[in-house]
């Protein structure tokens, strides 16, 4: 986004890091989709060491790391100037990948522990939940980016295929199809909602609110993960995003409903 629309992103905190290693591998031959498997390798590793209930702080750190990956990837790309349709819809598969394993890991931990077999349907519920609280805050974000007239790589609403001259079409349609399957029904109903709430108006977004919004992104969530499972109860993860993180986004919804004019 252009310097002066900037906004504080809560679950951009891993930028840092993720620019130091866009610098370090700009003259490379390491590529954005490379950093894109090792950030799903990390997160999958993660979600193995959750399953297993063992070295819970190095599932914390894999889960960090996964984050900063999934920030310098886009950003390698940019600063080579070759933004990549390709290399976008891999990147949303690929969180979807570790999602599911990650989710799957703690599910599997707490009927390990003994839990209730409910934990499966409480597992289920959270998943969910935190996909369509990241696809709020990503309709959001790429709402704010087209308003301020910042990068046009990713759409609000992914309706078509067509990628850059060097993106390799056969890649590109398969990944295409594979996001439809997994995340279009959510864009659909976030944007659904938005024009609802707002009654088709145009109600710009402010600052302030996309730094609201952030609180939903997926680089937060992985933040509580990790920090339910230093904690040595990553199961509580699943609790704050079937209850907290929902009342949450339904609040933020609400705040939209009153921008509208």
């Amino acid at each position: 986004m252009p310097p002066g629309h900037l906004f504080f992103d809560v679950s951009d905190y891993a930028r840092p890091a993720a620019r130091w290693l866009v610098r370090a591998l700009l003259q490379t031959a390491v590529t954005p989709q490379h950093l894109t498997l090792a950030f799903t390798a990390a997160g999958l590793t993660a979600a193995i060491l959750l399953a297993a209930g063992r070295w819970l702080g190095l599932a914390a750190v894999l889960l960090l790391v996964k984050s900063g990956l999934d920030g310098a990837d886009g950003a390698l790309a940019r600063a080579r100037r070759r933004p990549s349709r390709v290399g976008r819809f891999l990147d949303s598969v690929c969180d979807f990948v570790v999602n599911v394993a990650v989710y799957g890991g703690i599910v599997v931990s707490s009927l390990s522990g003994g839990e209730k077999a409910s934990v499966v349907v409480l597992g289920a519920v959270a998943l969910v939940s935190a996909l369509l609280q990241v696809s709020v805050f990503n309709y959001f974000y790429l709402r704010y980016r087209t308003q301020t007239g910042g990068d046009q790589t990713s759409h609000v609403v992914e309706d078509d295929a067509d990628g850059y001259p060097w993106d390799d079409p056969v890649q590109l349609r398969w990944l295409y199809l594979a996001y439809r399957a997994i995340y279009g029904w959510q864009d659909h109903l976030v944007a659904w909602l938005d024009r609802r709430l707002t009654r088709g108006s145009s109600a710009p977004l402010s600052r302030g609110f996309m730094t609201a919004a952030s609180v939903l992104g997926l680089g937060t969530q992985l933040l509580v993960i990790a920090a339910c499972a230093v904690a040595g109860r990553p199961n509580w993860a699943l609790r704050l995003f079937a209850t907290v993180f929902n009342l949450y986004a339904l609040a933020l919804l609400g705040v939209r409903r009153g921008a509208r004019r």
